[in-house]
């Protein structure tokens, strides 16, 4: 018997280098509605362990195989243009639906010509699948004599489409062959208006192949405005000036350029009104979750998405709005931290060679020979540079309670300190840069968080301290949503405050699954003192965080077991909230040394601050 979560982390990794792409694995039947590798959550058909995670890969193989094997490249027209009893069929009206959908709609009851379709192209994929992957085949071998065999009337038909040459319009041309067997009560049938997990599928597959027809299209646009500059037509292409075939050639070009991209937006608004805000190419990964009612993990419970923050989503002038914002604070806080900056060099004692004797080894070799001890040879003592080895993960709740006001504070006045031509924060030009925000100007417990996290940043480069900058929302235990701002290994630049500057309050706080996926980073980045930082103005909440919406406890005690993993992972984990009650449930996950309650949110820079430093502190 093997669990689909003991293996879903290297399984992943095969599908997606077998499919080139991150593939999303989910617990359900292959003909569930949704765009996904669905596998059973267990395998028990053989004794063998080895055998039946094996069958796990063979369904990867064979799904991964609709849209290799041409599933999804499925065109009604083409169809009906080589399926006579196809076209004999009235077209149905079309909206957005894909091009399947439409070919099961030809039906009187189209649920059942998409369970026929499924069945024989299943079959028609796997033989493929065999054919490019043979190593499969034993596993095919064992598995067959426990599946059930197809009836009677499709063995034949199911004969052809295995054919070498077979495509997915022999399917569809075996569906209306066989369609005309079955006896079909319609009202007990359905009407079929919902689509299956292939006509979403295809739907998507569609989308990407869309966005790589956008991107020629984008190439040839800008490659004709080359031509008119060339020209000495100044006018870019599309503005409707002027006569000529380059000109009219253009201007097709960008109707069908601004046509194109009006149609993704259209399908990518509705595959995620489907399937929720998370982006449709997002890397996701499965976490357990502890049920402290029933003492035990909930294997693979929560998928959390991985989502790249688009620097284009910033407002109020992106970066350059955040840097005006803590420009008054860097200076100060930039000072602090160069105090918890290590020596430059230290000494070290006891090596075979160095730049001068090392006293209290010779004393050693003198006491040895007295002793008639065969004397160590390393008496000399090196100097070398002190590095900080630090990897900080800071970890920026985005709930929709984070869009709350605050009060505004007058930011201090800068020193008068002369001119560092050095310090990339001091610009006498700027005299809006010192001014203090309006009377009358908003501000959100989230622009406090992003300005903490800013300030922050700019700190750990003066002292070469390695970190992450990310954060989390979601709704529901299926779409938990983790924002990367800025990774371990990207350098500090524009795009860096420009991403911070985009985070914004999205939905839910399910804290758990997005420690444990921080952890998870900081482990990777292979620091030797690893840090986590949470900020947060709440106790963690979902709408399925434990069994009743309205009880707290439960996304409390496994944000406590969360917490927990982490130390016993070598992480010093560190909670900060604006939440004045905080302290009711904050004690309750991790001790009091390990978080801090701020009164108010215009005190969290300094609260972060004293916090690393702390952590820190080496």
């Amino acid at each position: 018997m093997v669990d689909l979560a003991d293996v879903e982390r290297p399984l992943a990794l095969f599908a997606e280098g077998i499919a080139g792409r991150h593939c999303h694995l989910k617990v359900g039947d292959e003909d569930a509605a949704d765009p996904g590798v669905y596998l059973p959550a267990r395998i028990d058909i053989f004794d063998d362990e080895t055998l039946n995670a094996a069958i796990y890969r063979l369904r990867v193989l064979v799904q991964l195989g609709f849209r290799e094997f041409g599933t999804f490249a499925f065109d009604i027209d083409r169809a009906r243009a080589r399926i006579p009893g196809l076209a004999a069929r009235p077209l149905p009206p079309a909206h957005r639906e894909s091009d399947l959908t439409l070919f099961f709609n030809h039906f009187d009851t189209p649920p059942v010509a998409r369970s026929l379709f499924h069945v024989i192209e299943s079959a028609r994929v796997e033989a493929q699948t065999l054919r490019r992957y043979p190593g499969a085949r034993k596993y095919k071998v064992a598995l067959d004599p426990h599946r059930d065999a197809p009836v009677d009337f499709l063995r034949p038909v199911i004969d052809r489409v295995c054919a070498p040459d077979a495509t997915v319009y022999d399917t569809a041309a075996a569906v209306i062959e066989c369609y005309g067997m079955f006896a079909v009560d319609v009202e007990e049938s359905g009407d079929g208006a919902f689509p299956g997990h292939m006509e979403w599928a295809q739907r998507e597959a569609r989308l990407e192949d869309w966005e790589k027809e956008l991107d020629d299209a984008n190439a040839d646009v800008s490659a004709m405005e080359v031509v008119e500059l060339s020209s000495g037509d100044e006018v870019k292409v599309g503005e409707g000036k002027g006569d000529g075939d380059v000109r009219n050639v253009g201007q097709d070009l960008v109707r069908a350029r601004d046509d194109l991209q009006r149609r993704i937006d259209s399908e990518r608004s509705e595959l995620r009104y489907r399937f929720g805000a998370s982006p449709l190419d997002a890397r996701s990964f499965l976490y357990d979750e502890w049920d402290y009612l029933d003492r035990r993990y909930r294997r693979a419970w929560c998928r959390l998405f991985e989502i790249d923050i688009d620097p284009r989503d910033a407002t109020d002038d992106g970066g350059r709005g955040l840097m005006r914002s803590v420009r008054p604070y860097a200076r100060a806080v930039r000072r602090r931290f160069e105090q918890i900056r290590p020596i430059g060099y230290q000494r070290i004692r006891k090596v075979a060679d160095g730049d001068e004797l090392d006293l209290g080894a010779l004393v050693d070799v003198r006491s040895d020979l007295r002793a008639g001890v065969s004397p160590d040879d390393r008496v000399y003592s090196q100097r070398k540079r002190a590095r900080r080895d630090v990897g900080a993960a800071f970890l920026v709740d985005l709930s929709a309670s984070t869009d709350d006001p605050v009060e505004a504070a007058e930011p201090p006045t800068n020193d008068t300190a002369p001119q560092d031509l050095r310090d990339p924060w001091f610009d006498d030009d700027d005299a809006s840069a010192d001014r203090p925000p309006s009377p009358g100007e908003s501000r959100r417990i989230i622009d406090i968080q992003k300005e903490a996290v800013a300030l922050m940043a700019t700190a750990l480069e003066g002292i070469g301290d390695e970190y992450g900058v990310y954060g989390f929302s979601g709704y529901g235990k299926d779409c938990i949503e983790f924002y990367v701002a800025k990774e371990f290994d990207e350098p500090f630049r524009r795009r860096t405050l420009e991403a911070i500057a985009a985070m914004k309050p999205k939905r839910s706080t399910r804290m758990g699954p997005a420690i444990r996926h921080a952890a998870r980073k900081l482990a990777a980045a292979g620091a030797a003192l690893k840090v986590l930082l949470i900020v947060s103005d709440g106790f963690p909440q979902d709408c399925d965080y434990g069994p009743e919406r309205g009880n707290h406890e439960y996304g409390v005690r496994d944000t406590a077991k969360a917490l927990e993993e982490a130390e016993r992972a070598g992480i010093h984990t560190f909670c900060v909230t604006v939440d004045r009650s905080g302290h009711d449930y904050l004690r309750r996950m991790c001790p009091e040394t390990h978080y801090m309650v701020i009164e108010e949110t215009e005190g969290l820079p300094a609260a972060l601050q004293k916090a690393y430093r702390q952590l820190t502190q080496i």
